[in-house]
């Protein structure tokens, strides 16, 4: 019996990273590669106003991290946090719950992105930056590193470079880990504690993003 168009379909959210691998020969590195290791390298410049509003949100996901849900930790945290960064110039910004899709490997794969940072006004071009699921701490459902290496993936296939290095985060709580895609391989990060004095090497991490996609996209 020949597949229907529906068994070829496969939404972002059911991914999980040893399927994306298993699917479309994507290997995991254990051994903290110089591709991660050099993203991660930064100087962290923080001006005095930048400090008061982290540390006021860091007092406040402190606060309620067990309690918030993903949708009020997109409006009460992430997206005040984002605004330090500035992700948002004349020909790119933060695209926020946008449709994404692809085919890969004859299979139709879409979904909505929580975020990603990509050239364009109203529809996203040239993606580089995804930031994936604002779960809940006490109750993280799903893969959300299969959720957003897929969608990496994707990004990948669309903007026509295979070789090309896609960066994303994915947030579990206070938790948040940087995963670099080079090619077919690819490499998490350790967990960056957004209550602790890590979250200034995440805005430091999240500036450095924003420097790499400007020079790609000559700004």
């Amino acid at each position: 019996m020949a597949r229907t168009t529906t068994e070829k379909y496969k939404s972002f959210e059911k991914w999980k990273a040893q399927e994306v691998g298993e699917e479309f020969g994507v290997i995991r590195r254990f051994d903290k590669p110089t591709f991660l290791t050099d993203f991660l390298k930064v100087s962290t410049s923080i001006d005095e106003v930048e400090q008061a509003i982290l540390l006021r949100l860091q007092a406040k996901l402190l606060y309620m991290v067990d309690a918030w849900n993903e949708f009020d930790m997109s409006i009460a945290f992430i997206g005040p946090f984002l605004d330090v960064v500035d992700f948002q110039k004349e020909t790119y910004r933060t695209f926020f719950n946008h449709s994404f899709s692809a085919v890969l490997n004859g299979k139709e794969i879409k979904g909505k992105v929580d975020a990603m940072l990509a050239k364009g006004r109203q529809i996203p071009k040239s993606p580089i930056f995804f930031l994936q699921e604002y779960k809940q701490e006490s109750n993280p459902n799903g893969d959300p590193l299969g959720q957003l290496l897929i969608e990496m993936l994707v990004a990948q296939h669309l903007n026509n470079e295979p070789e090309s290095e896609i960066y994303g985060c994915y947030i579990v709580g206070r938790n948040w880990f940087f995963v670099v895609l080079q090619g077919k391989e690819y490499a998490v990060s350790d967990a960056y504690v957004a209550t602790q004095s890590d979250l200034f090497e995440i805005v430091a991490i999240l500036k450095k993003i924003k420097m790499l996609f400007e020079k790609k996209i000559n700004v």
